[in-house]
């Protein structure tokens, strides 16, 4: 429904603040690796910087995540926007040619809470994928618009980012504490947050839910989500978020949508 790719690596967690720790964890996994560092060994002390390249308009919880992690909030670098709050995409390939050349994560929006604004992702992923870094995508609410035809093309290119963070709570309307990660390099996700010890039990023929996550003590948070995509289905999700937005004139002169027509 929000067209990622099927085989990357998943958590449910509290919200899309947690989303964006355990997904910027295994980023900072990723790239350190890559530089010969084992960052959970042996710690940020003398570990190569990373770079964050973000929108000047960014959401607060990326700074906050940026901060428990370690990563350091002096290390954001805020890139030029145009009049709708995007990143402009000369601005990001003038960041990423900039030396020296720090392993890197950039930071992309579906959906800026001020303005609603979607990054050009079919644009920016490329660039940054030629420059080798990561791309983390803030997708607190707009990631949603993947679930409509009518708001589909928000998010066109999406899908090549390394990391996307959604809620729960806003278009599914389930409770808080209803959060979701999802990590295209399953084992960077794993590496960055799971630990085994001998008085817990771990399946052995299953996923196991606390090699994904940065809790343990939890309750079966994925249920409430669960039963939301049994109830509502497809068109059920798509309604709200198509009903929500402005209609061409085209649409506004066509006729009522059908149940099953947002399925697709």
């Amino acid at each position: 429904m929000l067209q990622l790719p099927r085989d990357s690596s998943f958590a449910f967690v509290t919200g899309c603040q947690l989303a964006h720790v355990t997904c910027l964890a295994a980023a900072r996994h990723a790239l350190l690796a890559a530089q010969g560092w084992d960052v959970e060994e042996q710690g940020l002390s003398g570990a190569p910087a990373i770079r964050i390249l973000v929108s000047a308009s960014r959401h607060g919880s990326i700074d906050r995540a940026v901060g428990l992690l370690g990563l350091g909030r002096q290390h954001l670098v805020p890139l030029a926007t145009d009049e709708l709050g995007r990143i402009e995409p000369a601005a990001l390939e003038r960041a990423l040619g900039a030396a020296p050349y720090p392993p890197t994560i950039v930071i992309l929006q579906a959906g800026d809470i001020c303005t609603g604004a979607f990054d050009r992702f079919a644009s920016l992923i490329p660039l940054a994928r030629r420059a080798g870094a990561l791309v983390h995508v803030d997708g607190a609410f707009g990631l949603w618009a993947a679930a409509s035809p009518r708001t589909r093309h928000h998010v066109e290119g999406v899908a090549a980012a390394d990391s996307w963070a959604t809620d729960g709570h806003k278009w599914l309307n389930v409770p808080f504490d209803a959060g979701y990660a999802f990590v295209r390099e399953a084992r960077a996700h794993r590496a960055a947050v799971s630990h085994r010890a001998s008085y817990l039990t771990h399946a052995s023929d299953a996923r196991d839910q606390l090699d994904w996550n940065p809790d343990w003590s939890r309750r079966a948070r994925g249920f409430a989500t669960y039963a939301a995509l049994r109830q509502l289905g497809r068109h059920g999700i798509a309604a709200p978020i198509r009903s929500s937005t402005r209609s061409t004139p085209a649409e506004r002169h066509s006729s009522p949508a059908r149940p099953g027509e947002d399925a697709a």
